[in-house]
């Protein structure tokens, strides 16, 4: 029987006969019958050794940083629609075109009209192997403001960039996405995004399922990748994706790739990076083999911690619970507590591949009390004010609930931990839990049980009604205080409980903000942060799509107002009927300032949620800052061809790591989270790796903006004591410039290091001498004399 998806040219023939079209170098073609297994047998030996052999000659090509030179396995130059080598998709018809741009021939997508996008097939017949390791390129001028989403469909991963004043993430989807646009600069040169990545088994076409559904093609067929972009309104300052050249390179030794950490003293506090994903794991849930992207799923999760190691983020953060449901834990043998997983086995084999790898566990848990037919989530014992079944119209949100308030819901979520954390204590390095809130799941309940609670701890003399808070704002104020301060003996007791099982440095997280964008700006309309005031408001002045409003703020006054600070800490806003105030309460970090075990997440994404002293240092405690990236999934937003849709954005280049240095620059954050829309991943490695360097290489300690460090101003120091191991420095060049001859006068004597490469710094009359791109990060070790660094 024919197997589907075999080679190209064969899924439209009948099925007596395959046509089998060999690499492009092979002068003859082979008609093989079904009734000849033997002779088809033969054909596809030839044609895999043919492939193999023609992989081995693959020329050795200058990958750029930091991958050196690779065999380069195929390449196509975007301009040449008519590459037989390569199969060429456009859709819709005629919406690609060839511009010159900086001196050569692209492919563009001009943002007009609805959304567009064009594909190349890569890697036909060029002998790609399962499993194994390959780098592709996209390369593309950076001369004006352009978005794009390139989709690499041999490991359905999607991920998008900007440049300019280029927004990135759709303007209009069913989120708010809270749009920012600045103008970036443009370096006036072509650069190469970059994503490192396995091969799967089976990969989607063109179309992407969403969760189970068939991916027909097989690394004989090659992959599409896809560039693409939204609807115009989306993103109007864009010009739209424009692309010379796609390559794509194999990656012999992906361990020689690592990420070499140099990490302060054992005996100091350390910092830590991680990532969890929302949609990505439909590759390894479907039932039959045409569904499972990759076959063994703990091949995928391997990939997961080389990427890990490649980037050189030190945790890997995996979700438990999914709103709620179990996703690859052993919960015992009936659905009596939590409803079993499929795949029990699945955290216990994660748990082995990061041992191996060296990397720390963070289970993440969006929690709402056990799913179980016997679960407190399932009975709901929580009840919004007006005493209706639901908070919110998120219907499939709202089967779920737990009562922080609830004694029994402390033990159940003890429980929880017992089972994924304590009992596998001696397998992996567990930092501690990442617990997160979703639509109702930890909302403020007034329930009779709930409000009997409050009436008796709080002393109130007449009886407390849902009747009486509706009626009385001072009292429903004083039933907030309470609830509030409930919510946080909840989570310093589950962090309690990890400590005394896991020991004194384990901490709890907890992300407050249910949301995948972030928060949004209070504003009449959707809220366009901008440093180009003219621009947007002759924008916002035409027509939008279904007569939504755009609100133009300037970017320095929502920064001096602390606008993002007031929106992430106030109530949700709610309409009708709904009570999303109570659905998902907002943080309240003033009430865990003095805990040294809970941080509340400090969500940030764009620029201006990371330029404010005052947000970040709000969300201190004594146990660290925790900032997490909430990206935007963007969500269906391209041509309903290219099937399901979810992509994170980026910045190209440097100003990938801008709003990371902007955090270290104004709060110095311990932890740095990404909440990713799909399977994560990195466009601008280089970059990246620089920064998680040297963050990494600074301990997890209190530290301070050293006043006139610097000769320039947007260069900013922050100075790290220690006791015994003496003195780190940050240096951040918070600027969108290229900072030269730079002076920090140092604040100690010694010797000094790079604290990342541990290279030696060239001192002269205690002052250093620095050159620094855009948004750079630095770190740096002054031991005092006489001791080694």
């Amino acid at each position: 029987m024919r197997r589907a998806g075999f080679l190209e040219g064969a899924r439209s023939l009948p099925d007596e006969t395959v046509h089998v079209r060999t690499p492009s170098s092979v002068p003859w073609r082979a008609e093989v019958r079904q009734r000849r297994p033997s002779m088809a047998a033969l054909v596809i030996a030839i044609l895999l050794a043919l492939s193999v052999a023609r992989a081995a000659a693959a020329p050795l090509v200058d990958a750029g940083p930091p991958f050196g030179k690779l065999p380069l396995v195929d390449q196509v130059v975007c301009a040449a629609s008519g590459d037989p080598d390569h199969r060429f998709v456009e859709v819709p018809a005629g919406a690609s075109c060839v511009e010159t741009i900086l001196g050569r021939q692209c492919r563009t997508l001009p943002n007009v009209g609805g959304p567009s996008y064009f594909a190349f097939r890569l890697g036909m017949g060029r002998g790609l192997r399962v499993g194994a390791t390959y780098l592709l390129t996209v390369e593309f001028p950076e001369d004006a403001p352009r978005s794009m989403f390139i989709l690499n469909r041999g490991a359905e991963m999607a991920r998008g960039f900007a440049t300019g004043s280029a927004i990135g993430d759709l303007l209009y989807s069913y989120t708010n996405n809270n749009a920012e646009s600045l103008r970036y600069p443009l370096s006036g040169r072509y650069r190469a995004w970059r994503m490192l990545f396995a091969l799967h088994d089976r990969f989607p076409d063109l179309n992407q399922p969403r969760g189970e559904g068939v991916r027909p093609m097989l690394p004989s067929d090659g992959f599409w990748v896809v560039i693409a972009r939204g609807q115009a309104a989306s993103d109007p300052l864009s010009k739209g994706p424009a692309v010379f050249r796609i390559r794509l390179f194999a990656v012999p030794s992906p361990s020689s790739l690592y990420l070499s950490l140099r990490l302060p003293s054992p005996e100091l506090p350390r910092r830590h990076i991680f990532w969890r994903e929302e949609m990505s794991d439909g590759v390894i849930e479907g039932r039959t083999p045409e569904q499972r992207g990759v076959v063994d799923e703990t091949t995928w999760f391997e990939a997961k911690a080389r990427l890990a190691r490649f980037l050189g983020m030190d945790t890997f953060a995996k979700d438990l619970l999914e709103f709620g449901h179990n996703q690859g834990w052993d919960c015992g043998d009936n659905d009596d507590w939590y409803n079993r997983s499929r795949t029990p086995r699945r955290w216990e084999a994660i748990l082995a591949i990061l041992n191996r790898h060296h990397l720390n566990a963070l289970p993440y848990y969006e929690y709402a009390g056990a799913t179980g037919r016997n679960g407190i989530g399932t009975e709901r014992r929580c009840l919004p004010l007006s005493g209706a079944k639901a908070y919110t119209h998120i219907s499939w949100s709202e089967i779920l609930n737990a009562d922080v308030t609830d004694p029994d819901t402390l033990a159940d979520a003890e429980r929880l931990l017992d089972a994924t954390i304590i009992r596998y204590k001696g397998r992996a390095s567990f930092l501690g839990a990442w617990f997160r809130t979703r639509p109702s799941h930890l909302p403020v309940s007034f329930s009779d049980a709930t409000i009997a609670r409050f009436q008796r701890e709080s002393g109130e003399a007449a009886p407390v009604t849902r009747a009486r808070l509706q009626a009385e704002p001072g009292l429903l104020q004083r039933y907030y205080k309470w609830w509030f301060e409930r919510r946080r003996q909840f989570l310093s007791s589950l962090a309690a409980y990890l400590r005394s099982r896991l020991g004194p440095r384990a901490f709890l997280l907890f992300t407050a903000d249910p949301s995948e964008p972030g928060p949004s700006l209070p504003a009449d309309g959707l809220a366009v942060v901008t440093d180009d005031e003219a621009a947007w408001r002759r924008i916002a002045s035409q027509p939008q799509p279904g007569n939504r409003r755009l609100a133009v703020l300037p970017f320095r006054r929502a920064v001096d107002e602390d606008a993002y600070l007031r929106a992430l800490t106030s109530p949700i806003p709610t309409w009708g009927q709904w009570e999303w105030q109570h659905s998902s309460p907002q943080p309240d970090p003033e009430r865990y300032r003095a805990s040294d075990a809970v941080m509340l997440t400090y969500s940030f994404n764009r620029l201006y949620t990371v330029s404010s002293r005052r947000a970040l240092d709000a969300f201190r405690t004594r146990a660290g800052l925790a900032v997490v990236r909430h990206y935007p999934l963007n969500e269906d937003g391209m041509d309903p061809s290219l099937g399901y849709f979810v992509s994170d954005i980026e910045r190209a280049g440097p100003f990938c790591m801008a709003a990371e240095a902007m955090a270290v620059a104004n709060g110095d954050p311990w932890y740095i989270g990404y909440l990713s829309s799909s399977s994560f991943n990195r466009g601008f490695p280089e970059y990246v790796r620089a920064f998680n360097a040297a963050f990494m290489a600074l301990p997890a300690l209190p530290s301070r903006v050293l006043a006139n460090a610097s000769s320039d101003p947007r260069v900013v120091v922050r100075v790290i004591p220690t006791k015994g191991h003496g003195t780190y420095l940050a240096v951040v060049n918070a600027s969108f410039g290229t900072r030269a001859g730079v002076i920090v006068r140092l604040p100690v004597d010694g010797t000094v290091t790079n604290a990342a490469t541990g290279a030696k710094a060239r001192v002269r009359r205690g002052r250093l001498r620095l050159t620094l791109y855009p948004f750079q990060l630095q770190a740096y070790h002054i031991s005092p004399k006489g001791r080694p660094s």
